[in-house]
């Protein structure tokens, strides 16, 4: 983890035990020896004449007592030397035996500088030098010279030695850089909040320098801890710089104790037979085995722990994949199913894996190796049991062997055969598979059971012979204009919407472009002839007319392609195909692309105009630079290089693999740029130079934000697992660091991804912060499971509707055993949300209180009626009895083919009576019911109906009737059930304002232009209270209504404002009408006057007349329709503060109504609750949505 620039010498230290040594061994001067050590003193003396050199031996001991030359141990393991006195006469002590000896306040400590280390100065400055350090630190220090070093040894109080030894080495030894790499995510903690926790690391260590890169080097990268290394620089003395490392280290140490480790399982059949439990894992790490579906074991615990047990799991998985093997038997497709793998997986632990290649009868074994044979022999045992019976059903509809392929396939799609098997659960059919099904030459069921069940394969049989004879080939239609590859989507759709049964081929079989539909056969009804359901499929296949319309289109090119480089560049999945398939998609089209077509040499392209274009720019492109050696540069900033080439080159490799080209990157760059050179296909280096551009810039922009948060609410912002900070990680591309210890949570990335992020995660921090209250509540034992609900629903709603978390404190099983009476609920969220809470919680406790039960016997001829078409009738009743706010209900009646006679009514006792009540009365009414047929034109039968129903339930609900309708294309008389009078009243009412006709004007207003015209509804409410002129549209009233209420397309990203603006103003053209201008929908004008005289006196005697108020109305309406054409411009005004809009609406809408008038516009101000509540959307002419936007701007201000 560190390289060193410089090397360190080994450091030595010895408290002697003894008195302090004498003051002139180190105040006296030192003169040279011979053998090149010499002792200097803190001052020269004065020149002398030459005398012999001193040796060794006239060197003064550093103590009045000569000891024995022992041999000296250094470190923390030295053993107190015994010395040995030259007298025999003891030395003295302190009197009594038990009297501890005198430790000396001083010590003395010894170490060496490698010569090649220290600073170049005079004998002079150094002796100067010394003299200063033992004044300074009132310390004695002597000094020998050798060949390689200089040894010191300084003698004074601990506290001085140390800081005299700190200058010495500061000022004597030459500078060194040390760098170590750190984990990226524990730069944060070394700097510290605010640069706080550096500059204490550099002024404790002497002002020495820190460098911190900001990026990382490209094969920096720890493994284990799935995290970049970033290096740090120490520029200083040896001591400072070791003291500053050790302190960086030690809080790398801390932040790094815990860690997460992933461990693949590479082999994916190991999976099923993984058990951890005998392997040796700390407690105090934590094991996922294959979180979220995934193929990883994650340990999380202590470093040291986890990586031990990653290695432990690693051995396990290589110990377990040597005792696993496969065995493969042949066994025919017929006997297959006759194999339980589930059960012989839990009887063995051996996975059973069938073959899925047409022709392929291989079955594989796959298991510890010592269970294999017996897990094949059981599975060989067990099929015994089982007679497997051919169906042959391609021998029906005069051996029509496609016809029975058609119809397999429509069994395997809808599960044809669903009710035979939930029937007879002991008898299996199985169906071959669309891959087998195309080389067969006869079509088989295989029907698979008990031999003591014969006499139901024999009815499971008789059941699939009479649905192969119902649905004859007049049942089929097949449809193959349509290109499957373009348009299959769009198929699926239509269909499926129009409810229609079908099979797409080109799902099963490729370049297949048949679409086969089929009609649904009604067993309670005569079966129509082969051409009436002829004429019924191709009804249905009309809804494709639109498709058909889409393809006739469509644009066909041929581009002339070396045959050669077409196998080349256009393999499935190559990288120069996938960039000119991207190509396409980004020109807002598809495009069906055929290589080698119509001969070898030419590519045939046919789709939307702008993706064959898009695609014939591509190739003509590349066929024109066909060379993998072109060669291109971008330049990228410097500081970007490392994060662009990745952890261990991971980024540079996906770079490399997706866009097939070789990348050179310097390995050293002084300037502030960095030019990296491409070579390959120059199509691709196209787009390779984009995104390595696109990439820099992305990376240039990083910043980091902090964000205190206190650190109780540190695990609310993570979330369950991390998923919130993931999600904001992922969303915004930027890396959140929450501390081990400490408030400061750091966001680093994108600058403008790390202020979302900051915003959002300070938003959260504010709700946490407003709804972290809590409040106790008690709930009765036996009322606990009505708290919660079927599958915890009614406790999931009251969380998800009011906002608040629940949680019962003790266990229910562990209360009764208590003989408790209650449990305790905890409710978290804000004050009035945790009151709502408590009532929500004590309605549900009094309703359960209040429960009861009741059984009418009512005759099961009238169940169905009591139910209802679609149970529309019981839910009528159950709403009207009061239902609809009762949770804990329930109304049981018996299935129409039941005998059972018993209606059971649970719930609160004022509900069971009313339903009963209810219930019997409906009896009563259906025997004293008659039945009336009314002629109703069929085109005015859905008038009837209404929307989803709705007219007809509301009839039915008035009149207490039941109304029958033929369904849609079918002829037929409107049938009314009900008691005489009340039939009556309901035919005076369908035939004098349901179904009549008569309108007073009739206007038409292209379909393009009705939301504007409209005002989204606003001027039919108009008309209707200014005139008293109701507005219908007919047949046409649903599309009207979904024209005014259609969302309007907002560009969001042009139109909203960047950060730092207050409002922002964007008028664009409007391109082209929303609908085709020849489509009309009919304003039906009806005048409909109230009587307002008792209200408004006089003024309301002298009302308009009918004629006036039609004419003043469609007047209204037509000025609106000739200023529709010219409203062609559309303005965007967005707000950074949405709550400003309240004073564009103005009181009771006053405001908003006042511009629309004066502009003649259609605005629309967002309500709080809209996808986009920012923008404020204004259509008319060009100037007068400019006098609209400027009447908003000047609101907003006020």
């Amino acid at each position: 983890m560190e390289s060193q620039a410089a090397v360190e010498e080994p450091q030595h230290s010895v408290v002697i035990e003894t008195p302090p040594t004498t003051a002139e061994s180190s105040e006296a001067p030192v003169a040279e020896t011979t053998t090149g050590a010499e002792t200097e003193g803190a001052s020269t003396a004065a020149a002398v004449a030459p005398k012999r050199m001193p040796t060794r031996a006239d060197f003064p001991p550093l103590s009045s007592v000569i000891f024995e030359t022992q041999k000296v141990q250094w470190g923390p393991n030295m053993k107190k030397p015994e010395s040995q006195s030259a007298s025999p006469s003891p030395s003295p002590g302190p009197s009594g035996s038990g009297a501890k000896p005198m430790r000396s306040k001083t010590m003395q400590e010894a170490f060496s500088l490698d010569l090649q280390t220290q600073v170049t100065i005079t004998k002079a400055e150094f002796s100067k030098f010394v003299m200063s350090v033992k004044q300074s630190h009132s310390v004695s220090i002597e000094s020998t010279l050798s060949k390689l070093s200089r040894t010191f040894l300084i003698t004074g109080s601990p506290t001085n030695v140390y800081n005299a030894k700190r200058e010495l080495v500061k000022k004597l030894t030459r500078p060194v850089t040390v760098v170590i790499q750190v984990p990226s995510k524990t730069v944060s903690s070394i700097i510290g909040p605010g640069g706080r926790m550096i500059r204490e690391i550099t002024n404790a260590a002497g002002g020495i320098k820190i460098d911190i890169a900001k990026t990382a080097e490209a094969d920096a990268y720890d493994a284990d801890l799935d995290d970049q290394l970033i290096n740090i620089s120490l520029h200083g003395d040896v001591a400072s710089v070791n003291f500053a490392k050790d302190k960086i280290l030690s809080i790398v140490k801390e932040e790094t104790k815990n860690a997460t480790i992933s461990v693949a399982v590479e082999n994916k059949q190991l999976i099923p037979f993984i058990s951890l439990a005998d392997v040796e894992i700390s407690e105090e790490v934590t094991v996922k085995a294959f979180p979220n579906g995934s193929e990883k074991i994650v340990l999380t615990g202590p470093r040291d722990e986890v990586k031990e047990a990653k290695v432990n799991v690693q051995n396990y998985l290589n110990t377990l994949s040597s005792r696993v093997s496969e065995k493969k038997i042949s066994i025919p497709r017929k006997f297959q199913p006759l194999i339980d793998a589930e059960d012989v997986r839990d009887k063995y632990k051996v996975s059973v894996l069938f073959p899925t290649a047409p022709g392929d009868d291989t079955v594989s074994f796959y298991g510890l190796s010592a269970n294999l044979d017996d897990a094949i022999a059981y599975a060989r045992q067990s099929s015994k049991q089982y007679i497997v019976e051919s169906l042959e059903i391609s021998k029906a509809h005069g051996k029509n062997v496609a016809h029975a392929k058609n119809l397999l396939l429509y069994f395997a799609k809808y599960d044809a055969l669903k009710e035979i098997k939930e029937s007879f659960k002991e008898v299996k059919s199985v169906l071959p598979t669309p891959e087998e099904l195309q080389a067969l030459d006869n079509v088989s069921i295989n029907i698979i059971s008990k031999a003591d069940v014969a006499d139901q394969t024999k009815t499971v049989r008789k059941q699939i012979i009479n649905i192969v004879n119902q649905l004859t080939p007049s049942h089929i239609l097949a449809v193959d204009d349509l290109d499957y590859e373009l348009f299959h989507k769009d198929i699926k759709q239509a269909l499926s919407k129009a409810e229609t049964p079908f099979v797409q081929l080109g799902d099963y079989y490729e370049g297949n472009n048949t679409v086969l539909l089929f009609a649904k056969v009604d067993e309670e009804d005569f079966q129509p002839s082969p051409e009436e359901v002829q004429e019924h499929l191709k009804k249905a296949a009309a809804v494709l007319d639109e498709v058909r319309t889409k393809q006739s289109k469509l644009f066909t090119k041929t581009v002339d392609f070396d045959a050669e480089h077409q196998d080349t560049y256009f393999s499935e999945g190559s990288a120069t195909w996938n960039l000119v398939l991207e190509n396409i998609t980004s020109a807002g089209g598809h495009a069906q692309i055929k290589l080698h077509t119509p001969s070898e040499d030419k590519i045939t392209i046919r789709g939307d105009e702008k993706a064959v274009k898009a695609a014939v720019k591509a190739f003509e492109s590349i066929a024109a630079n066909p060379s993998k050696k072109s060669k291109l540069t971008v330049s990228v900033p410097t500081n970007t290089v490392s994060r662009l080439i990745g952890p261990k080159g991971a980024n540079l490799a996906q770079v490399r693999q997706k866009f097939d080209v070789q990348i050179d990157v310097p390995s050293e760059s002084n300037d502030t740029n960095t030019e990296i050179s491409l070579t390959g296909l120059e199509y691709n280096l196209e787009y390779a130079k984009a995104h390595i551009a696109a990439e820099a810039k992305k990376w240039a922009d990083i910043t980091t934000k902090e964000l205190i948060v206190p650190t109780k609410y540190h695990g609310s912002l993570i979330g369950s697992q991390g998923t919130y900070r993931i999600r904001l990680e992922n969303k915004y591309s930027v890396r959140i660091q929450f501390p081990k210890e400490g408030e400061i949570v750091t966001i680093k990335g994108p600058s403008r991804g790390v202020n979302k992020a900051h915003a959002e995660l300070k938003a959260l921090l504010d709700f946490e912060i407003e709804n972290g209250h809590k409040s106790v509540i008690n709930v009765p034992v036996e009322h606990v499971p009505r708290v919660i609900g079927k599958n915890g629903d009614v406790i999931n709603g009251i969380r998800a509707e009011l906002g608040v978390e629940l949680k019962l404190l003790q266990n229910t099983k562990t209360a009764k055993e208590q003989n408790l009476d209650t449990i305790q609920l905890e409710i978290t969220g804000s004050r009035q949300a945790i009151k709502e809470a408590s009532k929500a919680v004590d309605a549900i406790i009094a309703e359960a209180s209040d429960f009861t039960t009741k059984q009418l016997e009512i005759d099961a001829k009238y169940h169905k009626l009591i139910v209802g078409p679609g149970g529309s009738t019981l839910k009528d009743t159950i709403s009207k009895a009061g239902g609809d706010d009762i949770r804990n209900k329930t109304v049981d009646v018996p299935n129409a083919e039941s005998t059972n006679k018993v209606i059971t009514i649970s719930g609160p006792k004022t509900f069971v009576e009313k339903m009963s009540k209810a219930l019997n009365q409906i009896v009563q009414d259906i025997k004293a019911s008659v039945a009336k047929e009314l002629n109703i034109p069929a085109d005015r039968q859905g008038a009837l109906i209404g929307p989803g129903g709705s007219v007809r339930r509301q009839l039915e609900s008035q009149f207490n009737v039941r109304i029958e309708v033929p369904d849609k294309g079918k002829e037929g008389k409107v049938t009314i059930h009900g008691r005489p009078e009340a039939v009556e009243k309901c035919e005076k009412e369908i035939f004098s304002t349901i179904i009549r006709d008569s309108y007073d004007m009739e206007i038409m207003v292209p379909a393009a232009y009705h939301a504007f015209v409209s005002e989204r509804g606003q001027l039919i409410n108009k008309l209707r209270m200014t005139y008293f002129v109701n507005v219908k549209h007919g047949n046409s009233s649903k599309k009207a209504n979904k024209l005014s209420r259609s969302e309007q397309s907002i560009p969001i990203e042009r139109v909203r404002g960047s950060e730092g603006e207050a409002t922002k103003l964007t008028i664009e053209e409007l391109s082209a009408p929303e609908a085709s201008a020849n489509d009309n929908i009919p304003w039906r004008l009806t005048y409909e006057p109230v009587d307002l005289s008792d209200i408004l006196g006089e003024e309301g005697k002298n009302a308009m007349t009918k004629e006036q108020a039609l004419e003043a109305a469609a007047a209204q309406i037509k000025e609106r329709m000739d200023l529709a054409p010219k409203a062609n411009h559309i303005g965007y005004l967005w707000c950074e503060n949405a709550k400003k809009f309240n004073k564009v609406v103005g009181p009771g809408g006053s405001n908003i109504k006042q511009i629309r008038e004066a502009t003649n516009t259609l605005i629309n101000v967002p309500k709080k609750s809209d996808k986009v509540n920012d923008i404020i959307y204004v259509r008319g002419t060009k100037e007068s949505v400019e006098k609209a936007c400027k009447m908003i701007c000047d609101a907003l201000n006020k």
